[in-house]
């Protein structure tokens, strides 16, 4: 007899507040394994965006709301020891459209102690203004500006004993193209204009350990980050070099047989990219002289120096005690989840609640 795959529907819902923004994130996602050790995994979510801000596309600054809908598709085929996927993904907006297809391919060795994964990846993205009919970014005799992403990622990870495991990233991303908002504007200088080549690095680590007699689990992450614009040395002439230390512990304690608790506390430290300047305290720091050929000067305040602080709760239970209730029975094989995050921000987005809630049942 054919044993059942781990067919299952995920159904989350986000929302996300800062005094200016709103964000509503519904998601849906289905897993199917079909035989012959392939699998799928589908998703489609919303994104509905409320904000006050210019720079979400308004002449002025005044409420405004945007829908983000993203469908994706992956395909998986499982081997002995080798696992292989292939996914597309499509995000459209009223003036942002994305197409990205990524591919891993990962390997266990040494007894199925390591695992090692690379993936690949390629995003393609158009973006057209609202309110400027030829955007600068633009080639003529387009009136649409594009970005173009490649990504490749390599990670190690290792059973260190029979409660203990040990995981290194790497990965680079090489960016081509507009990467501001075709909205946002600099005080004396007009639409921004950021550098148009960016390569991204990252590394990472993570450790887990788990306690057998208490039920709990713990993890520590860290990573380091870092840019630069290709081609150019380590010097201040590259309008980049952005440093950013992220460190991030959890700690997961069951509370009985099907009730998990979760807590998580993350801190975020960067620098601000070399180019960019804080208009929001002095509107004239951008200077002629101070900016590189061709200029390059931007107001977006992702690229300035960020401190974060994010804790969150986060419960887990598991509904296999509802087998004895009439009509719920039919809930008893889900997994239900609930969080709560606070971000901790010095920019001017300020700080934010995140709410999260989700289910998974199989089918």
């Amino acid at each position: 007899m054919e044993a059942r795959g781990a067919d299952q529907v995920t159904v989350r819902g986000a929302y996300y507040r800062e005094p200016s923004t709103r964000v509503i994130q519904p998601v849906v996602d289905i897993q199917k394994d079909l035989p012959h050790g392939v699998d799928l995994d589908a998703h489609y979510l919303v994104d509905a965006i409320t904000s006050a801000s210019a720079a979400a596309g308004t002449t002025k600054d005044s409420i405004f709301t945007e829908v983000r809908n993203e469908v994706a598709l992956a395909v998986g085929k499982n081997w002995d020891r080798t696992r292989a996927t292939l996914g597309y993904r499509y995000s459209a907006e009223s003036d942002y459209w994305s197409h990205g297809l990524g591919g891993s391919l990962a390997g266990r060795f040494w007894g199925d102690t390591a695992t090692v994964a690379l993936s690949l990846g390629v995003s393609l993205d158009t973006m057209s203004s609202r309110d400027r009919p030829s955007p600068d970014c633009a080639v003529a005799p387009h009136t649409y500006c594009t970005l173009d992403s490649y990504f490749a990622g390599l990670s190690y990870t290792q059973v260190l004993s029979p409660v203990a495991v040990a995981q290194v990233d790497g990965e680079i991303a090489y960016l081509d193209g507009f990467q501001g908002n075709l909205y946002r504007q600099v005080p004396g200088l007009g639409y921004e204009k950021p550098p148009d080549q960016r390569l991204r690095n990252a590394v990472a680590g993570r450790f887990a350990y788990y306690f057998p007699s208490s039920s709990t689990g713990v993890q520590l992450h860290y990573r380091f980050y870092w840019d630069l614009f290709p081609g150019t040395a380590p010097t201040p002439t590259d309008p980049w070099l952005m440093r950013a230390h992220t460190i991030e512990a959890r700690v997961y304690q069951k509370l009985s047989r099907s009730l998990e608790v979760r807590l998580l506390y993350r801190q975020h430290l960067q620098n601000r990219a070399q180019f960019w300047c804080d208009v929001t305290l002095n509107s004239s720091c951008y200077q002629p002289v101070a900016m590189s050929s061709p200029p390059t000067y931007s107001a977006d305040p992702k690229l300035g120096p960020i401190h974060t602080e994010y804790p969150e709760v986060k419960l887990v239970w598991d509904a296999d005690g509802l087998r004895a209730v009439p009509f719920l029975r039919w809930f008893s094989a889900a997994t239900f989840e609930i969080s709560y995050g606070y971000y901790m921000q010095n920019d001017s987005f300020r700080n934010a609640h995140v709410l999260q809630a989700g289910a998974t049942m199989p089918y």
